[in-house]
């Protein structure tokens, strides 16, 4: 009998005794209050949370300065109550359009690098976690993941009816096999590398709001 036929059979002479199944773990349920936990969480990112109805959440979030003056934007198509941005052979080189439409860079680029002027990028995700204040967002094309990254300014809306709990549930809401790419987005980008001081803004968007639409 060679070590392998030894070593097999003083295993079968004392087998493992049994063990009891594996019990699955119980999800958390809802907070009672979560968009408090939400905006809790997207503050400690760094992030604020805007809660307004889809007619007027323009006139609800912060912009850098009076909209009608910024210069680069880009606005998703799926962003509600915006629309098509105008030809550049309808403006004027001073005129600045008033509506809510992509304009300058956001407007024309053709290569994800044209977008690096950009100051603000609104976008629309698909539902919120409470849990982290995240909320995912399957990016339209590469320019728009780029505008993502490279704005000063990130504005995100997401309806009010799709927040989930954790991320357990947020799984659960999202098809992979028909998902090319997507991502959580909770905050403005953050580091903390140098000397353990918080920066916000150093690879993307210094600020961040979340737009909580009620229908």
């Amino acid at each position: 009998m060679n070590a392998r036929d030894q070593i097999l059979a003083a295993l079968a002479r004392h087998p493992a005794p049994p063990v009891e199944p594996v019990r699955p773990e119980r999800r958390p349920e809802m907070p009672p209050n979560p968009w408090s936990v939400l905006e809790e969480r997207l503050a400690q990112n760094g992030g604020r949370l805007v809660h307004s109805h889809s007619g007027e959440w323009i006139d609800s979030v912060k912009w850098p300065r009076e909209f009608a003056e910024l210069t680069h934007v880009y606005v998703a198509k799926d962003v509600p109550d915006s629309s098509p941005a105008p030809p550049a052979s309808q403006l004027s080189s001073t005129a600045q359009p008033s509506t809510l439409t992509s304009r300058g860079v956001g407007a024309t680029a053709k290569a994800v690098r044209d977008l690096e002027p950009l100051e603000v990028t609104v976008l629309h995700a698909e539902f919120a976690v409470a849990e982290n204040g995240a909320v995912w967002h399957v990016p339209a094309s590469p320019l728009e993941r780029t505008a993502a990254l490279l704005a000063e300014h990130l504005i995100v809306l997401v309806p009010a009816s799709s927040l989930v709990a954790t991320l357990h549930h947020a799984y659960e809401r999202i098809a992979l096999s028909e998902t090319r790419f997507g991502w959580f987005l909770s905050g403005p980008s953050k580091t903390a590398d140098i000397e353990q001081s918080l920066v916000l803004g150093a690879h993307g968007p210094r600020t961040m709001q979340l737009v909580a639409l009620e229908s």
